[in-house]
């Protein structure tokens, strides 16, 4: 029965990130906010609620397991998706801060969740050493869901409303909540667990002793932090010299190279899991300092190459982190480097909004790039711990 859970993982994944409209979302958000500012603040509001709500469902997935946790999760993102189809339909721009309430919520309970369920089934598989193999074909799947709902936003949006786009994304929720039901949970023995601040205490003591995981934990949250907020802002920055369908195609192409990473991720195993995942950033890096410096019509096309790299890295570290973790307190764990992140996120984004409002997207772009720099000079600062 546990072999279901590496079948389902791919399909979850797929309809995890099969999301047409979050391509264009913040044009969306800017369609009927009418403002970078407030469009940013949905994002922020995502980010506060995630990380209010993270180490608690954390707690809980560790509590009661990760099935039931999912499940919930699934509920909470129907609802969140319908509300931004009515948002647009009606243009009320307070559903929008709805939705990023309800999508906070689902994200906090599913990521960690997801990684911990994978990481657990390949332990009861007798598979802890294959668990990057797992892992990087959900990855695939998770890329593939991706440029498949960038290529129909590139198809509706050419010939129909953002709104349309709004309303197609509500199915990707509903079958998810659908396949949640058939995972199978994995029989791990773990020490007994409650809800309760000391064992957060205790999870966040990991940190403390173990430098090496310390390390990790602050690369993850500074460059991932910065890789969502780009990626969020970037399809506003196209639209200063494209359309919408040529966005949309874009973004396919950039998933597809995010395909091809998760493939290329198991022939990069003759190197230390540290040089794959710091190159992968640098490389992460150079491509994105290359769009900026030709600011023109090929830029979406070079950005691309970006997630490549981002899927090699983000497989060698969730491996990294999940070797790392205390078996009782590997989704609590997880939360609290989420939790760092998300209001990391929500005080950058909104900002970022404000100096988009004033100086341009473009140079908001720049900003996150002067960041990732400056998030080098400190990783090679500190590198005696990777």
């Amino acid at each position: 029965m546990l072999e279901r859970n590496t079948f389902l993982f791919k399909i979850y994944h797929f309809f995890w990130r099969f999301k047409p409209l979050e391509v264009l979302m913040i044009v969306y958000f800017y369609h009927v906010t009418k403002s970078y500012t407030f469009a940013a603040a949905v994002f922020a509001i995502f980010n506060i609620c995630y990380a209010l709500a993270k180490i608690p469902c954390g707690l809980i997935s560790d509590k009661i397991g990760r099935k039931p946790v999912l499940i919930i999760s699934n509920f909470f993102l129907t609802a969140a998706f319908l509300c931004l189809g009515f948002a647009g339909q009606f243009e009320i721009k307070y559903l929008l801060y709805l939705f990023s309430i309800f999508w906070a919520l689902s994200e906090a309970m599913a990521v960690g969740t997801v990684d911990a369920l994978i990481y657990e089934t390949s332990q009861s598989l007798g598979q802890s050493d294959k668990f990057y193999l797992i892992y990087s074909k959900s990855m695939f799947f998770s890329q593939a869901g991706c440029a498949f709902g960038s290529f129909w936003a590139m198809i509706v949006t050419y010939a129909f409303p953002l709104q349309f786009v709004a309303w197609l994304s509500v199915f990707p929720p509903a079958m998810q909540l659908i396949i949640s039901y058939f995972f199978v949970e994995p029989n791990i023995k773990k020490e007994k667990t409650s809800l309760s601040l000391k064992d957060t205490l205790s999870a966040l003591k990991q940190f403390k002793y173990n430098k090496n995981l310390l390390f990790y934990a602050i690369t993850d949250i500074h460059f991932s932090a910065l890789g969502d907020i780009s990626h969020r802002l970037e399809s506003a920055y196209f639209k200063l010299f494209a359309s919408d369908w040529i966005i949309s195609f874009a973004r396919t192409l950039k998933h597809l190279c995010g395909m091809a990473g998760c493939v290329f991720v198991t022939h990069l195993r003759r190197f230390s899991k540290a040089h794959v995942y710091f190159g992968s950033i640098i490389s992460n890096v150079f491509v994105r300092t290359l769009a900026l410096i030709f600011n023109n019509i090929c830029t979406p096309f070079i950005h691309a190459f970006i997630n490549f790299f981002y899927t090699t890295a983000l497989t060698t570290q969730t491996e990294i982190m999940q070797e790392k973790y205390l078996p009782q307190y590997r989704a609590t764990s997880q939360s609290l480097i989420q939790f760092i992140k998300g209001i990391y996120m929500a005080l950058l984004i909104f900002f970022l909004g404000i100096f988009a409002d004033f100086y341009g997207i473009y140079f908001a772009m720049i900003a996150l790039l002067i960041l990732r720099l400056i998030g080098f000079v400190l990783v090679y600062s500190f590198r005696k711990f990777a």
